[in-house]
């Protein structure tokens, strides 16, 4: 399936003719251009069929670090420890036990729109990328089983990618191997190179760190994705893989919080329902995630000294911060 995406990236100021692959985009843009694109898939294994085109040269210094590890084994592990090189939408965890071993995948509190989407595509992408560094000692890597944690869409599709058995409505997602064949030995194993590729993916994780001047900005972004449930704040420290007291620290240092940039945001969307929408203020409270009206009359009170109802009569928008 191929779809048109000019108009997308048009609107974010990108350019299929003039895009600089060494570029990089902040995630919570992202994400919203994931969103444009969703809204265009009518194929439910779409995130599938774009993991299995993921390739080692996407990857840089990362995949050379894996391929230059010991064992399968160790590359999973540091595979793990560097994840936030990789696209994942999540965190991956190793589970190894002595049969059946696993890469655990608990994917980011995401949009219900692209969630399953970026879910398959995920696991797709990882099992793709396990292949193609095998695929360089001579062998393949045989699944025993996958956890997919959404309902499932095409039961054929997904076994056919995988080669195996795959069950749906799991609570995480989950690539299962026999743990014995984590063991294999990488002939091109190199200490030497190992730890140079290492050194190069330290530098790339330090020169991301020293980018997250404009967090507010971006934190805002991510939460503008949502309506009815927004992220908490672990959920949005795990989406940018910033530890949550480096967070709250960078937000403090813009002069904000992570209940400030919520409050704006939620207020600046009642503030937009109460003007352009005829929903009541029942409907209005339960998207912007207050379980009671009454929590949110409060709240609205507090941001703009009126309540919702008045506000509705006679709107008069307050920045808040």
């Amino acid at each position: 399936m191929r779809i048109d995406t000019s108009d997308i990236l048009t609107k974010y100021g990108f350019s299929l003719d003039n895009l600089d692959p060494f570029a990089q985009i902040d995630i919570a843009q992202e994400l919203q251009i994931l969103v444009d694109i969703g809204k265009k898939l009518d194929d439910p294994t779409c995130g599938l069929k774009l993991g299995e085109g993921f390739g080692l040269a996407g990857y840089g210094p990362f995949s050379l670090m894996l391929m230059t590890c010991p064992t399968a084994f160790d590359a999973c592990k540091i595979g793990v420890r560097y994840q936030e090189l990789t696209y994942l939408y999540g965190r991956m965890e190793l589970d190894i036990s002595p049969n059946n071993s696993g890469l655990n995948l608990y994917p980011s509190t995401l949009p219900d729109s692209i969630r399953n989407f970026l879910i398959d595509r995920d696991l797709s992408g990882t099992y793709q990328l396990l292949k193609d560094i095998i695929v360089n000692i001579n062998d393949d890597i045989i699944l025993k089983e996958v956890w997919v944690p959404h309902p499932p869409t095409s039961k054929a599709a997904f076994e056919e990618s995988f080669q195996c058995e795959v069950k749906f409505n799991k609570p995480i997602g989950r690539l299962i191997v026999h743990s014995v064949d984590l063991s294999r030995s990488f002939p091109q194993s190199n200490p030497l190179a190992c730890n140079l590729y290492k050194s190069q993916c330290d530098q790339l994780i330090e020169a991301r760190a020293a980018q997250m001047n404009g967090l507010k900005g971006k934190v805002s972004q991510y939460l503008n994705l949502f309506e009815y449930q927004f992220p908490k704040l672990s959920e949005v420290s795990t989406l940018f893989s910033i530890p949550e007291r480096t967070l709250r620290r960078q937000l403090s240092k813009e002069s904000t919080s992570y209940q400030k940039i919520l409050n704006t945001v939620r207020y600046q969307r009642a503030c937009r329902l109460l003007n352009n929408s005829k929903l009541s203020i029942e409907s209005i409270a339960d998207k912007l995630g207050y379980s009671e009206p009454s929590a949110f009359n409060h709240a609205f009170i507090k941001w703009s000294g009126s309540t919702p109802r008045d506000y509705r009569k006679n709107p008069s928008p307050i920045a808040i911060d």
